[in-house]
């Protein structure tokens, strides 16, 4: 009997043994890839937005995009300099947006190893998207008016960020501008053939030899040279503007009162909505009707239209003809190839219906001219070509 328990209780004594031993190796494994899974199975946040509370960075830039975002349903996080500089952005996040603001300031923000922390989310997958101040960084150097063109360090777009252009605003104004959408770029296929937008102080994209990139839009009054731009690195891609598209000028669910006297006339967030599926390298998708602030396309809400001059080409004379569906102030002003205007009707206030100028070009050398219209805080442009 006493065999028979000793023998029930050294099983017993084995089991547990053997069940213990199962579950120290079942811990131990446990905790040899809990040290790597946090980190694999970690949900990216899909954007890091830098910040560095308003000494460069530019406030309503940042708030709008955030509530763009938020619209879009993705998922974003400020992060400052000292951040950027010490920390493995790819471990984090899924791209990197620099706002509108000052690039002078980014550019000494940032050490050598912060710079590389960028470069490295980028070519390893992920995206970087540059507002304005923020594609100027981008660049390789910045033609900035009287400054000439100074190197700045980050590199990822192999060219020169110049302006700003004073053909559609000296800085430090704004106004509302026209940019051509490039058909052939795929970030456009559901977007119209222009877009109305904010011009604050940014940039032609002007891509040094051998530069591989693709145009997303052009400036409308000013010799269609590229507004928007976007290309791959590594294996991730950049997106880079001139204008402001995440400004709602005349709506406040941008959460900013920048521009609020200006007429949007089209909200430009549907075609950022594309954009940004580009950038994260998912299926491009345009919002579903019922989420789109609606409103008519600009193009039959302006106040205007500049036909294109008649004849053209044309020799020393030529008519331009614009309509006004109601009483506003124009100003017509055709410029030459280096953005010098050579006539300028107005500013006057003209009374609705069809006007037409005649303009002589006797003092004018053969080549592409340009007239452009503004009115309502609006601006349409047509090419002309003088040929003596």
């Amino acid at each position: 009997m006493n065999s028979k328990n000793n023998n029930r209780i050294a099983k017993r004594h084995f089991l547990w043994e053997t069940d213990l031993k199962r579950w120290l190796i079942i811990c131990a494994i446990l905790l040899a890839f809990g040290r790597t899974l946090p980190l694999q199975a970690q949900q990216l946040t899909d954007f890091a937005i830098y910040t560095d509370d308003g000494v460069g960075t530019w406030p309503d830039g940042i708030v709008a995009f955030e509530q763009f975002l938020d619209w879009k349903g993705l998922t974003h996080q400020r992060i400052t300099a000292p951040e950027i500089n010490t920390g493995d952005l790819s471990q984090d996040f899924k791209a990197i947006y620099f706002p509108g603001g000052y690039a002078w300031y980014y550019k000494v923000a940032f050490n050598e190893e912060g710079l590389n922390n960028i470069r490295n989310l980028v070519s390893g997958g992920g995206g970087y998207i540059g507002m304005c101040a923020g594609a100027y960084f981008a660049c390789d150097s910045v033609d900035w008016e009287e400054d000439g063109v100074l190197d700045y360090p980050l590199d990822l777009f192999d060219g020169v960020g110049r302006g700003a252009i004073d053909a559609i605003a000296p800085w430090d104004n704004y106004t509302m501008t026209t940019v051509n959408l490039n058909p052939n770029n795929p970030i456009n296929q559901f977007s119209n053939a222009q877009e109305v937008t904010l011009y604050y102080g940014g940039q032609v994209f002007d891509p040094h030899d051998g530069v591989v990139m693709d145009t997303v839009a052009t400036w409308a009054a000013y010799y269609d040279l590229p507004a928007a731009i976007n290309f791959r690195y590594g294996q991730g891609r950049v997106l880079l503007y001139g204008p402001h598209p995440e400004i709602e000028e005349d709506h406040d669910r941008d959460s900013t009162n920048f521009a609020q006297e200006l007429d949007d006339q089209g909200s430009e967030w549907p075609w950022l909505w594309s954009a940004i599926d580009w950038l994260l390298g998912d299926p491009i998708t345009t919002p579903p009707v019922s989420s789109i602030n609606v409103k008519d396309n600009p193009s039959n809400l302006l106040n205007f239209r500049l036909y294109q001059n008649y004849p053209n080409p044309f020799n020393n004379a030529t008519v331009l003809s614009f309509t006004l569906r109601e009483r506003a102030e124009v100003e017509l002003t055709v410029y030459n190839t280096l953005g010098q205007p050579v006539y300028r009707l107005g500013p006057g206030v003209r009374e609705a219906g069809r006007h037409s100028v005649r303009f002589r070009a006797d003092h004018l050398s053969s080549g592409v001219y340009y007239a452009v219209l503004r009115a309502d805080g609006y601006e349409q442009s047509v090419k002309m070509l003088l040929i003596r």
